[in-house]
C-alpha cells in the first residue's frame, strides 16, 4: 500500500468519525474500505486506532463490515436500531486521539 493510499484511508476514517462517529463511517462509502483502513493504520504504527476500528468492525455479524453498501446498511440498521449508542464507546476512544494520525502519516511519506 503506497503512501497516498494510506493517507487517503486514514483521512477518510478521521473525516467520517469526527463528523458523525463510527455509525457515519460505516454508513458512508468510506466504510467499504474498513479492512484496508485497518491495514493503513497498522502500516503507520497507529496500533491503538487500529484496535478501536477493529472493535467497531467486530460488531458486524461476520466480524467485518460488508464492502457492499446496501448489505452493510441492512446490517448497520440491525446493530444500531436495538442500541442507538452501539458505537458510543468506540467513538469516545477514537476522539481521545491516542495516536497522532497526521504526524504518523506524514512520517511515512
Amino acid at each position: 500500500m503506497d503512501h497516498s493510499e494510506v493517507a487517503r484511508l486514514v483521512q477518510a476514517l478521521e473525516d467520517e468519525v469526527n463528523n458523525g462517529g463510527f455509525d457515519q463511517y460505516f454508513f458512508n462509502s468510506a466504510g467499504n474500505e474498513a479492512a484496508q483502513a485497518i491495514e493503513a493504520l497498522v502500516a503507520i504504527g497507529a496500533d491503538k486506532t487500529a484496535a478501536i476500528l477493529r472493535r467497531a468492525c467486530a460488531r458486524f455479524p461476520a466480524g467485518m463490515p460488508p464492502t457492499e453498501w446496501s448489505t452493510r446498511q441492512e446490517q448497520l440498521l440491525e446493530i444500531v436500531s436495538p442500541d442507538s449508542e452501539a458505537f458510543e464507546e468506540d467513538d469516545a476512544e477514537f476522539y481521545r486521539y491516542q495516536d497522532d494520525l497526521a504526524a504518523m502519516v506524514a512520517k511515512t511519506s
